[in-house]
């Protein structure tokens, strides 16, 4: 096994008072929303991705600006040559798609943004049709033409859904139903550049270089979706390894008896999602509800004499019968440090080093005009 007591140690975490900070820390001036779609699924589904984007500001009104990375493993790290695959509030700061409504949202302000790989990313249908989005915020029409601006925060939530049918009893005619028309779906949370697994924060205090994604399995019941996105800078190729492990903790053997993992190679700002990921990427037919799927960063290649390294992945446990799907968020496999973010004050933390070291700088920018 390739982490001994892993399983043990989470399982661990999962039974000390999990409900006492239940709140998370997701407001960033740089967010990721690992997976959004304008694309249709099974059947009648039609997946769409809303944006929530929050001003959590006191005083300062702010600017968002976005840019899409179709899924795929291929390289998006063309993106960041410049502006005009962007989509951004003002025209003057030469984005290539302009929305008014991502200039000066006020404080506590929040904008929704429908649809945006339909209404301007892929308005033309000549890419692909699904894919992560970047969020950066900064204050208000400060964006210079070399990229540098004053950074500010907002949180970020999206909503993927579908259209839905569905039939009510008709109160006025006995044993008659009347037709109505919905949506169902799932919130995802968009995650903050602190957040990222990064094989660099590795220390006393945990292993914070891989994320777990729990609930995994499929039978005729449920399928089980897994995307990953490179998070790195755009010179960076990452190497990482996914594994699965049965509820009790042991991992997938194959015929052979070798534990069942996969190794895949993502190019710089890479996002792929594995459909039915136990059958088309693991090789297990059916497995029930209770697999847990290791996402690990196991070494890199860059171009950069300085590389920022980053992942997040995430999962989706979809009912076959009606394509109703949950989302399953990433965790790290330790407790958060709250030492790191709130260390005690005085003599008891001179000349000593609190908390994991993690990466300090932000992987990916605005480009210049």
């Amino acid at each position: 096994m390739k982490r001994k007591g892993l399983m043990a140690a989470l399982l661990a975490m999962l039974t000390m008072g999990a409900g006492t900070a239940a709140a998370q820390f997701l407001a960033a001036d740089l967010i990721y929303l690992p997976a959004a779609t304008h694309t249709n699924g099974e059947g009648t589904s039609r997946w769409r991705s809303d944006l929530f984007i929050t001003n959590v500001e006191e005083e300062v009104e702010i600017d968002v600006a976005l840019v899409y990375l179709p899924t795929g493993l291929v390289n998006n790290s063309g993106r960041f040559i410049d502006r005009s695959t962007w989509l951004g509030g003002r025209e003057d700061d030469g984005f290539g798609f302009v929305d008014p409504m991502l200039a000066d949202i006020p404080p506590g302000g929040t904008v929704v943004l429908e649809d945006p790989i339909g209404n301007y990313f892929d308005a033309d249908g000549q890419i692909a049709n699904s894919g992560a989005i970047v969020i950066f915020a900064y204050e208000a029409n400060t964006l210079e033409d070399d990229g540098t601006r004053v950074l500010k925060n907002v949180i970020v939530n999206s909503r993927v859904y579908t259209p839905f049918t569905f039939y009510l009893p008709d109160s006025d005619n006995e044993g008659e139903f009347l037709e109505e028309t919905g949506t169902f779906g799932q919130n995802l949370p968009g995650v903050p550049w602190y957040n990222l697994a990064d094989p660099s924060a590795v220390g006393e205090n945990g292993d914070f270089s891989f994320q777990l994604l729990t609930g995994g399995g499929e039978d005729e019941d449920f399928r089980y979706n897994v995307g990953v996105l490179n998070a790195s800078d755009p010179l960076s190729t990452i190497t990482i390894v996914l594994q699965p492990f049965q509820g009790n903790g042991e991992p997938f053997l194959d015929e052979n008896e070798n534990e069942i993992s996969r190794i895949v190679i993502m190019p710089p700002l890479a996002q792929n999602q594995y459909n039915s990921v136990m059958s088309t990427l693991f090789g297990i037919d059916e497995a029930p509800n209770d697999v847990t799927i290791d996402v690990s960063v196991v070494a890199w290649a860059s171009g950069s004499a300085e590389p920022i390294i980053g992942l997040t992945a995430y999962g989706n446990l979809i009912d076959n019968h009606t394509n109703d799907p949950t989302a399953i968020l990433p965790a790290f496999a330790f407790p958060y440090n709250v030492g790191c973010q709130w260390p005690p004050s005085g003599d008891e933390t001179k000349g000593k080093s609190v908390g994991v070291p993690r990466v300090n700088r932000r992987p990916v920018g605005i480009p210049a005009r």
